[in-house]
C-alpha cells in the first residue's frame, strides 16, 4: 500500500507578509515542520503497522530549508517514514491553497505512477525474456530502489514465496505471474493520503480535501476524503476505511472505499495493529529506507504554469505582523519603500537606516523623504516589487 503524509514547512512564529496577496517569503525565514503534521505522521505509520506498504513524505516549499526539517521524519517512531519528496520550484512561489492543492495533487499522481511503472517493466521482461536471469536482474534493479514490495521480489529470507521467485522456481507460469502482477498494479492505485488537520500560518483546513479534489481530476475518478478524522480502522479484505469525526456537537461515523484522503484532527490516537497480521504486512512491505530526498519541479510533474504560483492563486490574504517586531506591511500602489540600497543617513541630528532595497519609509521625517523621493531613492510599492521580493 502506498502512504502519503502531506507535511509542511511553516513560520516558527508569525511572519511579516506583504499585504497584497499575503506572500510569505520562506527561504528567508526559521521554519518548522506544522505541528498538526505529526498526527498524520502517526496515522501513516499506523496504516503500514496495520497492512503494510511504503510511508512517503510530500512536502512543497524550499527544498534547501524542507530537506534538513524532514530528515527527522526518517527515524519517527515507531517505523519512521521510507521516502520523501519535495516539490519546489520558483513557479510555485506565492502559492495559495489553491494552486498548492494543484500541484500536490500532480505530486501524488507522479508517485502512484513511479511505482506502477515498476510493474510494467517487470511484466515486459517476463513476456521478453521468460525465465532468465534477466527477470531476475531486473527484479533485484526494482526491488532495492525501493520500488517494489516483498509480495513481488524479496530478499529476505523471511520470504520465499514472492511472485518472481515462485516464476523462476518453475511454481508458477507467465500467465500466472502476469496475472499476479496486474493484481499488484491494482493494490498499488488503492493508495491512502493523510495531512493534519490544518496548517499553522493558514489556518484554513482547505488543503486535504483539495488535494482530494485535484487527485479526482488527474486520475478520473472520485478520491472520498474526511475532515477532522479522531479515529479510523481499515480492513484489508474489503480496502474500507471507516472513520470517526467530531464537528462541533455533531459525530460522524464514515465509510470509504480506498483510494482515499484524510486529515488527522489533534485527538487521534493509533490502534494498536493486530499481530496476526504480520505476515500480509511484510509480503506488502518495500526493501527499506531511500534517505536521500527527491526534488521534483513543476517541470518534472508536468504542471501548467497558470495554474501555479501567484498566478493560479485568486486569494487575497491581509497582512500578517511578526511577532516580537513593529508590524510591517506594504500596500501595491500606496506604500513607499526604498527602490535602491541606501547607506546610513543622518538629518537634523538624527541618524537613520541604513536601508535595503523594499524597506519601508514610515519612520523618515517627510522632508528628508521628500528628498529621497527626488533623488530617485524612493518610490511606490508596486507589482514588479512584489514579484520580484517573492522570486527572490
Amino acid at each position: 500500500m502506498l502512504i502519503v503524509i502531506l507535511l509542511k514547512g511553516v513560520p516558527a512564529r508569525t511572519t511579516q507578509a506583504i499585504q497584497m496577496g499575503g506572500v510569505l517569503n520562506r527561504e528567508a525565514m526559521d521554519l518548522v515542520l506544522n505541528p498538526h503534521d505529526y498526527k498524520a505522521v502517526e496515522a501513516a505509520d499506523y496504516l503500514k503497522r496495520r497492512v503494510g506498504g511504503k510511508t512517503v513524505a510530500l512536502s512543497m516549499g524550499p527544498d534547501m530549508k524542507l530537506i534538513p526539517l524532514m530528515k527527522p521524519l526518517y527515524d519517527a517512531e515507531v517505523f519512521g517514514v521510507d521516502e520523501e519528496y519535495v516539490l519546489s520550484d520558483r513557479k510555485m512561489a506565492g502559492s495559495d491553497t489553491l494552486a498548492t492543492s494543484y500541484a500536490v495533487a500532480l505530486g501524488v499522481k507522479k508517485l502512484v505512477e513511479k511505482h506502477t511503472k515498476p510493474i510494467d517493466d517487470l511484466s515486459e521482461a517476463i513476456k521478453k525474456s521468460g525465465y532468465s536471469e534477466a527477470v531476475k536482474a531486473k527484479s533485484t534493479e526494482l526491488y532495492r530502489a525501493n520500488l517494489l514490495s516483498n509480495r513481488v521480489y524479496s530478499e529476505l529470507p523471511s520470504v520465499k514465496d514472492s511472485v518472481v521467485q515462485r516464476f523462476l522456481g518453475g511454481a508458477i507460469t507467465a500467465e500466472t505471474a502476469l496475472a499476479e502482477l496486474a493484481d499488484e498494479k491494482d493494490r498499488i492505485s488503492k493508495f491512502a493520503i493523510v495531512a493534519g488537520i490544518k496548517t499553522t500560518d493558514g489556518e484554513t483546513g482547505s488543503v486535504g480535501p483539495q488535494v482530494a479534489e485535484g487527485v479526482s481530476e488527474l486520475l478520473g475518478k472520485v478520491l472520498p476524503h474526511a475532515t477532522y478524522v479522531e479515529d479510523f480502522e481499515i480492513d484489508p479484505e474489503t480496502d474500507t476505511v471507516t472513520s470517526e469525526r467530531k464537528i462541533g456537537y455533531l459525530s460522524q461515523k464514515l465509510e470509504m472505499k480506498l483510494p482515499l484522503l484524510l486529515t488527522i484532527s489533534t485527538e487521534y490516537r493509533p490502534r494498536t495493529a493486530p499481530a496476526a497480521s504480520q505476515e500480509e504486512v511484510r509480503a506488502n512491505n518495500y526493501w527499506g529506507k531511500q534517505f536521500q530526498a527527491f526534488k521534483w519541479t513543476a517541470d518534472d510533474l508536468g504542471a501548467d504554469p497558470r495554474r501555479l504560483g501567484l498566478a493560479g492563486s485568486p486569494t487575497i490574504v491581509g497582512s500578517g505582523v511578526d511577532v516580537g517586531k513593529s508590524p510591517v506591511q506594504k500596500t501595491v500602489g500606496s506604500t513607499l519603500v526604498f527602490v535602491k540600497p541606501q547607506g546610513a543617513l543622518e538629518f537634523e541630528g538624527k541618524k537613520y537606516g541604513p536601508f535595503t532595497m523594499g524597506d519601508i519609509t514610515s519612520s523618515l521625517p517627510e522632508s528628508l523623504l521628500s528628498d529621497l523621493r527626488a533623488m530617485g531613492s524612493v518610490g511606490v510599492f508596486g507589482y514588479a516589487m512584489l514579484a520580484a521580493e517573492v522570486l527572490s
